[in-house]
């Protein structure tokens, strides 16, 4: 499967080297460095939902927060090129295919009813478009730095509930556990291992650094999936973090420690992105 990217857009951006700003329908926004071969994203950080969708939800916004991957825009901001989610994965999920992606079913939201009157077709269609365009615009990005670089890697930050892990048994759930199974691990295997080292690294007040590979997660979204298979030059590398820097059940956010974890994960992409430049990019 080759990338769709969009001309229109792809001149746009090509003759800059620095963008920011937000995307077509406004679902998603972006503070790019062209002039580096990765992109740090945070796809589940948007907590918005339409003004005509709200109405019909029958979740709480708490229960919304809680699926969402709160504060993971702040703490990718650190980073040199970011793209981050502003929708709420409530209203559709940018890592299920586009057939999944309206989670209009229990099934498609951690057994929660998120609808309590179906949205009008008109009304998915609108969402759907926000999906769509977001893909057309990274697959556009991506397709600038292949042309550029050859080569490029993309940080998938994720956060997690820990509780539901020790739930779903596992007692110790890890503070970063990279997904590797949608990836060509035997072609990826250097960077693969040099960022589960520089999130070795990492330190938290307070917090034991555990670093796990496929433990509780294996990177197996569509998010993944589909960047992976626009060719075999582009490395996705799907990274949960626990959501060790808030309260679980309030939402409030531990502010020493979410700080500290946007400065040192934002030293990490950089050491990582500035080898794997060296070693895979022209």
């Amino acid at each position: 499967m080759g990338i769709l990217s969009d001309p229109e857009i792809y001149a746009c951006l090509n003759s800059q080297s620095r963008v920011s700003g937000v995307g077509p329908w406004g679902g998603f926004a972006y503070d790019l460095d062209l002039s580096v071969p990765y992109i740090t994203c945070a796809i589940h950080a948007g907590h918005r939902v339409r003004d005509e969708l709200l109405p019909l939800m029958s979740i709480s916004d708490m229960e919304r927060l809680t699926e969402e991957d709160a504060a993971t825009d702040w703490i990718i901001s650190d980073c040199p090129s970011t793209i981050w989610g502003l929708d709420s994965r409530a209203e559709y999920d940018l890592n299920r295919p586009i057939d999944l992606a309206l989670p209009l079913t229990p099934e498609r939201f951690w057994g929660m009813q998120v609808y309590g009157s179906p949205p009008t077709e008109a009304m998915q269609q609108r969402s759907l478009e926000k999906y769509s365009a977001f893909y057309r615009f990274v697959a556009t990005v991506i397709q600038i730095l292949l042309d550029r670089f050859g080569a490029c890697v993309i940080y998938d930050i994720h956060s997690y509930n820990g509780w539901r892990q020790v739930e779903n048994g596992h007692h110790l759930p890890p503070v970063f556990n990279l997904g590797t199974r949608s990836i060509n691990h035997a072609r990826w295997e250097k960077p693969v291992l040099t960022w589960l080292t520089c999130l070795s690294r990492i330190r938290i007040p307070d917090v034991f650094t555990t670093v796990a590979e496929n433990e509780v997660f294996g990177g197996e979204g569509a998010f993944c999936h589909k960047l992976t298979s626009w060719g075999p030059n582009i490395l996705v590398l799907s990274t949960e973090i626990l959501k060790m820097y808030m309260d679980e059940n309030s939402g409030a956010l531990h502010d020493v420690r979410t700080d500290i974890l946007k400065k040192t994960l934002g030293e990490a992409i950089v050491e990582h992105g500035s080898a794997f430049r060296k070693s895979f990019c022209r």
